[in-house]
């Protein structure tokens, strides 16, 4: 059974943290005391004072345990354990159109979920049941509003902790996960583009480059001159992301070079008829959302070196065909990455510093097949469920409003 006595301990904490007005700045948002402020200033700003904009970080960290007095003090890291206590807990929601993040004194505005609205959410929540509980080491990586602060001292892996044998492990890593050895490549020789991405990035909601892969290996998506040896990826393509320049915002340019600093390992990407799969090489955090998402209502992180799929092929292609067949909108066949920010939440993704979009190349073409075939047949029967999903796309019992409905699904909306 999900243990939440974590989380009954952080709310009846910050509630008498609240109410004890011992801490500028955190205070109660209304009178019914279910919305309250929380400072939220970067420690890098000309007028940050330790003592009193990070109070509450600090009292956090001591009644943890994680600090006492005497040792060194890092108001990041405490925001930061903070942060991941709120945002883990079922017992609070960050109210983002409440928070004023660009004011001289910032605030973050939350609210405290009453216990009987999250009753129907226990089992979601177990799954994350990491609650108010102390962050792990990778969930201590910086947040976007903290890489002001801690740049300086967060650098990125020494080389002498860099895995060595990477390629090797990501493509023998699990044959039953659809990753494979490169003798059986030849299986996929009749749909090629399944190992083909088409890729996009996007800056601030803002398109800024796009690529199609070609190596049916994969791909490495980094910052920076590192070379593939470093890193034993010298047989992946090499994808660099766009240069931060064309990002018309000094400040967001700013915070985007400063992110790209904790990318420079990057990502690796790999698509066959399976699906598509990834692993997170760099410091910085990676969110993912795709039709293999755990759960579709809080953000998805993925986990450092571990490989993980994020897109199942053959689910789409049942989730499509259902679609087509009940005459409803076809799912999205892409996959959203979001760099240094949670993703899903509550703010839009025009609005996330650095967006990548990934979708299958045969994929989209097996359905453009599809929807062009239904067009020129009169037959609306559905294809043998015994026959493999990629074969049974053509037909498809898509009619033509679907088909725009398909074509027409935008890309990120600013």
């Amino acid at each position: 059974m999900c243990d939440r006595n974590g989380g009954r301990r952080l709310r009846q904490w910050l509630i008498e943290q609240i109410d004890s007005s011992m801490y500028p700045g955190l205070v109660w948002e209304n009178d019914s005391k279910t919305l309250f402020r929380i400072p939220w200033k970067h420690a890098g700003k000309q007028d940050y004072n330790q003592e009193v904009d990070a109070s509450i970080f600090k009292a956090w960290a001591i009644f943890k345990g994680k600090f006492k007095e005497g040792d060194r003090a890092e108001p990041a890291t405490w925001k930061t354990r903070l942060r991941c206590a709120l945002n883990k807990s079922p017992d609070f929601e960050e109210v983002t159109d409440r928070s004023q993040l660009d004011i001289s004194e910032p605030y973050k505005v939350y609210r405290i979920v009453p216990e009987e609205e999250q009753k129907g959410k226990l089992v979601a929540g177990c799954l994350n049941e990491v609650t108010e509980m102390d962050c792990s080491s990778s969930e201590m990586e910086a947040s976007t509003d903290d890489y002001l602060a801690i740049i300086k001292r967060s650098p990125s892996p020494a080389k002498d902790t860099c895995q060595k044998q990477v390629l090797q492990d990501w493509l023998i890593y699990n044959h039953s996960a659809g990753l494979h050895s490169f003798d059986a490549y030849t299986m996929y020789m009749n749909e090629p583009g399944l190992s083909q991405m088409f890729i996009q990035f996007y800056y601030g909601g803002k398109p800024v480059s796009q690529v199609t892969t070609a190596r049916p290996e994969g791909c490495r998506l980094f910052v920076g001159p590192l070379s593939g040896e470093k890193y034993g990826t010298e047989s992946l393509e090499s994808i660099r992301f766009p240069s931060a320049n064309c990002v018309a915002s000094e400040r967001q340019r700013h915070i985007t070079k400063k992110l790209f600093g904790h990318l420079e390992r990057g990502i690796l990407l790999h698509s066959n008829r399976h699906g598509i799969y990834i692993k997170r090489l760099c410091q910085g955090r990676v969110f993912w959302s795709g039709n293999c998402m755990p759960y579709k209502d809080r953000p998805t992180k993925l986990e450092r070196d571990e490989v993980v799929k994020i897109f199942d092929t053959n689910q789409y292609i049942r989730d499509f065909q259902q679609c087509c067949a009940s005459q409803l909108r076809p799912p999205d066949g892409r996959v959203t990455l979001c760099f240094g920010e949670e993703f899903p939440d509550a703010t839009p993704v025009h609005m996330k510093l650095i967006i990548v979009q990934i979708e299958q190349v045969g994929l989209k073409q097996l359905m453009d097949n599809s929807l062009k075939s239904y067009n020129a047949t009169s037959s609306h029967s559905l294809p043998d469920p015994q026959m493999d999903p990629v074969q049974r796309l053509i037909p498809d019992p898509c009619t033509t409003h679907q088909r725009a409905f398909y074509r027409e699904t935008p890309q990120i909306t600013v």
